[in-house]
């Protein structure tokens, strides 16, 4: 099957946020399996989601079911006996989810939720690190300063420092589930990353001391034979955001 849907990325922050992951996957799947909005959800269906899913029992997924008409992305329709399939846009509209962004799945990519996770976190916040460049010409961050040189720079081909203290902060999930996040991304080919190092410590004890009395974080890592500070990663999306239609006001 080629088919390919179109996900609203807040959804994947939310489930992230909320912790609700396997049970988008598994609405994804109804997603992709039924283009028509509708299913009857019978012990056949069932079944066959539960091996395409590796799903280990009914209650499992009736679980899932159970948390999917709870938000009310599926209805029971009590007189035809089908369960209706909410639209991504309908979904957006009731969460006042704005963001036009989307990411494309189909049924080779969809269960890799985390990885997805990962790439659109980072590469929401790639285009925004660009979109302000852009709008202050000029943009200094740890020493380092990043140009957006004219009107023709293509910034979907240039890396941005993107820290997994400032994604936690903005995401409101911690620093290791960031980091995490970004592996999965990086392991599925979604994101380019490149780590970067200060200059030579020559001597880290007396560093260490120094740092004693600076509040920020500095990482010291032993890396090319030397000790040097860890800087902040630059990273590339390898994928492309598609848009979803404007919510009506």
């Amino acid at each position: 099957m080629t088919s390919e849907i179109s996900v609203p990325i807040q959804l994947f922050i939310d489930a992230q946020q909320q912790g609700y992951a396997k049970k988008l996957q598994f609405f994804l799947a109804l997603k992709l399996l039924y283009k028509c909005g509708k299913t009857e959800l019978d012990d056949g269906e069932l079944l066959f989601l539960e091996l395409t899913e590796e799903i280990g029992s009914r209650k499992t997924t009736l679980k899932y079911i159970e948390f999917l008409l709870g938000k009310r992305w599926l209805i029971y329709n009590t007189k035809t006996g089908y369960y209706i399939i909410k639209s991504f846009d309908r979904i957006r509209s009731e969460n006042n989810w704005r963001v036009r962004l989307s990411y494309p799945v189909d049924f080779n990519s969809y269960r890799n939720i985390k990885a997805i996770t990962g790439a659109i976190i980072y590469g929401y916040l790639h285009k925004d690190f660009w979109r302000k460049v852009r709008r202050k010409k000029s943009v200094q961050i740890k020493g380092s300063t990043y140009h957006f040189l004219s009107p023709h720079f293509n910034y979907k081909e240039a890396p941005a420092p993107l820290s997994v203290l400032g994604i936690g902060s903005i995401f409101k999930i911690s620093a290791t589930t960031a980091s995490r996040l970004k592996n999965y991304a990086l392991k599925q080919k979604l994101l380019e990353v490149k780590k970067n190092y200060g200059t030579i410590i020559p001597n880290k004890k007396a560093m260490e001391l120094c740092l004693d009395y600076n509040d920020k974080p500095n990482n010291i890592v032993f890396v090319e034979g030397n000790y040097r500070f860890q800087l902040i990663d630059t990273i590339l999306p390898l994928f492309l955001f598609k848009k979803r239609k404007k919510l009506k006001t």
